[in-house]
């Protein structure tokens, strides 16, 4: 519950120092869903390929 109050201000701050908020996801998976986790990754590693390389120098609002 904790964790899924916090994402928003992740994300702004991540969007602050110039990294992509579409880098980071919540997902709820049971230990016993290892299919659906699988799909989890393959789509977060997809999304993350197609964002390109990490910024080295942030940049964003302040920098």
């Amino acid at each position: 519950y904790k964790t899924m109050r916090r994402m928003p201000l992740l994300k702004k701050l991540l969007s602050q120092m110039g990294i992509e908020d579409e880098r980071v996801r919540m997902e709820w998976v049971s230990a016993s869903e290892g299919d659906h986790f699988a799909a989890i990754v393959d789509e977060m590693t997809e999304q993350v390929r197609k964002l390109g390389p990490f910024p080295r120098n942030g940049g964003g609002e302040n920098g």
